[in-house]
């Protein structure tokens, strides 16, 4: 048997400050959030003295103003039998300038581009959160390995510093290609590549930081089959503006025969100053031709060409701490588009919303073993009566979504068998909503990233809002893996439960259903 004795509790009755000239004690008292009359607490005292995970602690105020050298001792005094008095000395020192920042490592990634990810500049004080925030800015480039980014400090003088970034670069292109099956197009597949890191002016040595992508998906007999080529710069002239061109061709073949031809363009901007370094604001301007060759009887589509002018607007913000594992932060999105009505051409005329939320928090510290959740809210709808709505831009959900456009994936299911239907088939719907929680734990993260997880989601696509009960979710759980080889991509699988009755022939649970793909994930 063993005996455990608690021993007395301790409360703070005092907490005093001394050789502190820069910051007020009610200053340091604010940060470290130990109020005289509470219960001391050990761990909270020294996280939020030194190092708390939101750097919100009282050496952030000094490590973030140049005070690198400076130190903080503690001395905490029994009082009586059950109270402390604390007193903290604080040895400030000089305040230092940052001197040169140099970067080691990069053989491929050209110098520019990695500086301007930076938020050390040469002659800024010391601060320990920009070193931070920049290598967090290195690690979603994916350009190198996330476990070898580590900085470095050289004292050159008594107030000058030099930072040092080291880093070692990884292979961060790839080859999607994906396969599956459906009802409506048979085998269906994607095959594309992605190349992250290229160059215009010297595309064989790459290393400008440019994105070019081609996607072909396909299904079988030439059902389904569309094309895209895309090139992105994401800092024109060295600013944090984006630019791109997109040109796609699609052409479905089920019910009805329907071609989409066009070009879009993207322009965007990042670190705003009217709201913080993670976000962004991007619009994208898109001309689209839709040519129903055959409606296959079905009135959902007329048979003809009509032109479609679109503009959309994405406000996000992005604070995770890896693209290819987060631990921590969130994404967060609104989507805006406006196509025609009164402001554009065309005869297609509809405003269309689309709200997504992503969070990631560590059950532990080690950031191996991560709760994810996920939601996500969509609406469209015409500007009149007689606005028309391509059915294409409609909602759909179930299945991966692989091989189809407008479709959100809901495990468990079918494709696109979750949402209002008719005689034919799925016809979509105007209002969307889905809801995912996962557990990840990974298994490695270097070289090759490997992680397992758990499933709990639910969603739902409704005619309109009239019609929109949101408590009514299709809902699934399952488990499944992922696992990043580069070039291939990701190769995952889930195997989720459709607890809810869809397409099943006895009126119960769609039940079991067995996903597969390479390139891409939920």
């Amino acid at each position: 048997m063993l005996n455990v004795r608690d021993g007395p509790q301790y409360k703070i009755r005092r907490i005093a400050w001394e050789g502190n000239t820069v910051y007020r004690p009610e200053v340091l008292n604010d940060r470290l959030q130990c109020i005289p009359g509470q219960v001391f607490d050990q761990e909270k005292f020294e996280q939020n003295l030194r190092s708390n995970p939101d750097q919100s602690d009282v050496a952030s105020l000094y490590l973030d103003n140049g005070y690198l050298k400076f130190n903080l001792v503690p001395d905490v005094k029994r009082v009586d039998t059950d109270s402390l008095d604390i007193t903290v000395h604080v040895y400030e020192r000089n305040q230092f300038h940052v001197g040169q920042v140099e970067i080691h490592g990069n053989k491929k990634t050209k110098d520019n581009v990695i500086r301007r990810e930076l938020f050390t500049k040469p002659g800024d004080f010391f601060n320990r959160s920009a070193i931070i925030r920049s290598l967090r800015q290195l690690s979603q480039l994916n350009y190198f390995n996330p476990e070898k980014l580590k900085p470095d400090t050289r004292i050159v003088d008594d107030k000058t510093v030099d930072l040092i970034y080291e880093v070692e670069e990884k292979s961060s292109d790839n080859i999607n290609a994906s396969v599956g099956y459906s009802g409506a197009f048979g085998v269906t597949g994607a095959l594309g590549f992605t190349i992250n890191n290229s160059s215009l002016s010297e595309p064989l040595s790459g290393g400008a930081g440019q994105v070019l992508n081609f996607d072909w998906q396909f299904g079988e007999g030439s059902r389904f089959r569309t094309f895209s080529l895309s090139f992105t710069e994401p800092w024109l002239y060295d600013t944090p503006t984006t630019l791109g061109l997109s040109l796609f061709d699609t052409r479905q073949v089920f019910i009805y025969d329907l071609q989409q031809t066009g070009v879009s363009m993207r322009i965007g901007r990042g670190r705003l100053s009217w709201l913080d370094v993670y976000s962004r604001l991007d619009y994208t301007f898109r001309f689209q031709r839709n040519d129903v060759h055959d409606n296959g009887g079905t009135p959902l589509y007329r048979i003809g060409r009509t032109n479609q002018f679109s503009i959309t607007q994405t406000l996000s913000r992005n604070s995770t701490d890896s693209p290819i594992f987060p631990a921590t932060g969130s994404i967060v999105s609104l989507t805006t588009e406006v196509s025609g009505g009164p402001l554009l051409p065309g005869n297609v005329g509809y405003h269309k919303w689309l709200f997504n939320a992503e969070w990631f928090t560590p059950v532990y510290s080690s950031g191996r073993l991560v709760l994810f959740s996920q939601t996500t809210l969509g609406y469209i709808d015409a500007f009149h009566d007689e606005s028309e709505i391509p059915p294409i831009e409609y909602f759909y959900m179930g299945g991966t979504g692989l091989g189809y456009i407008s479709t959100t994936a809901l495990r468990g299911y079918d494709d696109r068998s979750v949402g209002p239907r008719d005689s034919r088939g799925e016809i979509g719907g105007r209002v969307l909503e889905k809801q995912t929680l996962e557990l990840r734990l990974a298994v490695t993260l270097n070289p090759i990233p490997i992680y397992f997880l758990m499933f709990a989601e639910g969603g739902n696509v409704f005619t309109n809002f009239h019609h929109a009960d949101f408590s009514d979710l299709k809902r699934s759980y399952g488990f499944g893996a992922r696992l990043l080889i580069n070039p291939i991509g990701l190769i995952g699988f889930d195997y989720g439960y459709g607890a809810d009755h869809v397409l099943s022939t006895d009126g119960g649970p769609d039940g079991w259903r067995f996903h597969f793909q390479f390139g891409r994930g939920f």
